[in-house]
């Protein structure tokens, strides 16, 4: 029984893409593996040749898929991590130019989450301060991303080598959250983070002291950095329903979830924000309807995270108001929608991709 997958935005919008950048490692490392890239590049839907050219750009969902069936036909649950940790800031072409000459630590983070979009649709890059720590993570928002939990991996095994190139080799998280469920074999996460992963997390983020955040960049050059920026100021800002998705995203990371949060962290009055999605045939509920919808899916199938845990993370007040909402999006209730994700998973698994 195929999970349901009801709700969508009104507005039809361009599928968001992917730079290739270190991805164009993938077929070596499945070859390595002991398996044909060939093969699975196409069931992902992309071209024998598409990963050759680290500038050009795939579909951000094909990526996923690839990574989803290539764990499968390898038999290596934790390819994501490998697929990681190939990515250092030199792979990500300007917005790494950006990150590396940078003047301080919490500039180059900063810098990083405001330009990741240039090179990557579909996922949002952020930092969270707390008290005397910082969250540097990463959340997938477009609906519908297959291998989402190979993605996370994936991001923070590359978090790993970006914070070290920017801090030093002493640079360690105190803190890894994972937001899928603890695999049969973690040892590759212990080697990777030198660290004890929280499975089951609410986000994806590696968590560590914010006195890094004050460290000055080795070697970072100002009119390097002045000459990236011109260049990423060319850049379009994209559509309103993909900035208000990624804001929203980002708010509710924050606990908030209004229209006027969003519109705030736009820099656009409420009023312009809802005309301009209008203009584009829906409105702010319906994004956030999907925003929403697509991180519930995400914690019921790739962790199992209690329910009123799951209605937290989202904004709601109680478990009950988000039970009777999933079941308005997905036409079922969470528990069922979670068990027949579970059975789907299950038989995708025993089958050969």
């Amino acid at each position: 029984m195929a999970a349901p997958d009801q709700i969508t935005v009104s507005v039809a919008q361009p599928q968001p893409l992917q730079r290739i950048g270190a991805f164009a490692e993938v077929p070596q490392l499945i070859r390595e593996l002991g398996a044909d890239p060939e093969p699975l590049l196409v069931k992902a839907g992309l071209d024998p040749d598409a990963l050759h050219d680290p500038e050009r750009r795939v579909p951000y969902a094909a990526i996923g898929d690839l990574l989803r069936i290539a764990a499968h036909r390898t038999h290596c649950a934790h390819i994501g991590l490998l697929v990681g940790r190939m990515w250092h800031l030199s792979d990500l072409g300007l917005v790494g130019e950006l990150v590396a000459n940078s003047r301080t630590v919490a500039d180059a983070l900063d810098t990083l989450t405001v330009y990741q979009h240039l090179n990557s649709g579909g996922g949002l890059a952020f930092l969270l301060a707390r008290d005397s720590s910082v969250d540097l993570g990463y959340a997938v928002y477009v609906p519908g991303i297959p291998g989402t939990e190979y993605i996370y991996d994936a991001v923070l095994a590359a978090g790993m080598n970006y914070v070290r190139e920017l801090c030093g080799p002493a640079w360690q998280p105190s803190d890894v959250l994972i937001p899928h469920a603890k695999p049969m074999d973690v040892t590759p996460y212990h080697s990777m983070f030198k660290a004890e992963p929280r499975f089951n997390a609410e986000m994806c983020a590696l968590r560590f002291p914010a006195s890094w955040m004050a460290r000055t960049v080795e070697g970072a050059d100002p009119q390097r950095r002045r000459n990236a920026e011109l260049r990423a100021e060319q850049v379009g800002r994209g559509q309103i329903v993909d900035q208000v998705s990624r804001a929203l995203r980002a708010v509710l990371l924050h606990g908030k979830n209004s229209g006027d949060d969003v519109a705030e962290m736009l820099a656009m009055h409420r009023r312009t924000m809802n005309r301009r999605l209008k203009a584009e045939g829906t409105t702010f509920q319906e994004v956030l309807d999907t925003v929403r919808f697509e991180v519930a899916r995400q914690l019921l199938r790739d962790s199992t995270l209690a329910l009123d845990d799951v209605a937290a993370t989202l904004g709601y007040a109680g478990v009950t108001p988000f039970m009777h909402t999933f079941r308005r999006w997905a036409g079922t209730t969470p528990d069922r929608w979670r068990r027949a994700a579970a059975a789907e998973r299950h038989d995708e698994r025993g089958a050969d991709p």
